[in-house]
């Protein structure tokens, strides 16, 4: 199984001397948004970030320049012009094109409940959105966050503009898809993927069986369906385990073998953070639901 959610954290950088950067202060578990820091990035040739197992979603729009992104393992090409968000407990590499760097503009917050609407809104673990161009509502972020980087004055109103940029992000994706024929390589893992919820699969099978490297895999599936093939298959497990422990009396450790997660205690682990209970609560939870 994929480790992805028991990441260590790690985090390096380059130049960041042009860099303006704003911490957010006066966190808070009673809000439902917290701001860690936002800034702008000028123009540096040395300058890149790298970060796994990090806690915050990261949105960041390409102002002028170029780069380059790798996204759990997927590598992007970045301009003016795109828009880019990163996901909590994820590999992120991005830096500068040495000739003609980037300027950006960013902020990094945590929310519990954005990642259900990625996952709603079918854009979880795409990464970039090329030609998305939300630079207006990312000033009025930063505008807000230096006025008074102080989260209890700014959390809702920050949250408002971040949640009209997801929306805007969800109706971009949706005619994207819409207007590309999805390849064969990504209708084939797709396939893959469900028929194997009961038994082992991994990227580099599907690759000896299309014939297709690794990375095209995960770049095309990506593309077409806005999440990796391992989240994809996490997502389709978790959704059949629900089912069985609703319609079934298998215990836990049973279901967990069934649907080959490594041992009970991760399949607990990865079903807590989908669903924010454990499988029994969510039975008990179900079983005692009025008819």
């Amino acid at each position: 199984m994929d480790t992805n959610n028991f990441m260590q954290e790690y985090f390096r950088m380059g130049e960041r001397s042009k860099e303006e950067l704003i911490y957010v202060f006066n966190k808070s578990d009673a809000l439902p948004l917290n701001i860690d820091c936002a800034g702008i990035t000028d123009p540096m040739p040395g300058y890149f970030i790298e970060r796994g197992g990090a806690r915050f979603f990261v949105f960041e729009q390409v102002l002028e320049g170029k780069g380059t992104l790798i996204y759990n393992g997927v590598k992007h090409e970045l301009s003016a012009g795109d828009f880019y968000c990163l996901e909590p407990n994820t590999r992120q590499h991005y830096y500068s094109d040495a000739k003609d760097p980037m300027k950006k503009i960013w902020i990094n917050f945590y929310c519990d409940f954005f990642s259900a609407a990625f996952e709603a809104m079918h854009i979880a673990g795409t990464g970039v959105f090329h030609g998305f161009n939300a630079a207006d509502k990312m000033t009025q972020i930063y505008s807000l966050v230096k006025r008074s980087p102080d989260n209890e004055a700014i959390a809702y109103p920050v949250m408002n503009i971040l949640f009209s940029i997801l929306s805007d992000l969800g109706r971009f994706a949706g005619r994207e898809r819409e207007t590309v024929k999805i390849s064969e390589t990504a209708k084939q893992t797709k396939f893959l993927l469900n028929e194997s919820l009961t038994k082992k699969i991994s990227v580099e099978d599907i690759s000896a069986k299309l014939y297709k490297s690794k990375s095209q895999i995960n770049r095309d599936f990506v593309k077409y369906y806005g999440t990796t093939p391992y989240k994809y298959l996490l997502d389709r497990r978790i959704e059949l385990a629900k089912f069985m422990l609703v319609n079934t009396n298998m215990p836990v450790m049973e279901i967990s073998d069934a649907l080959v997660f490594a041992d009970e205690h991760y399949f607990c682990t990865i079903f807590k953070e989908k669903c924010g209970m454990t499988p029994g609560q969510f039975r008990q939870s179900r079983s005692e639901a009025p008819l």
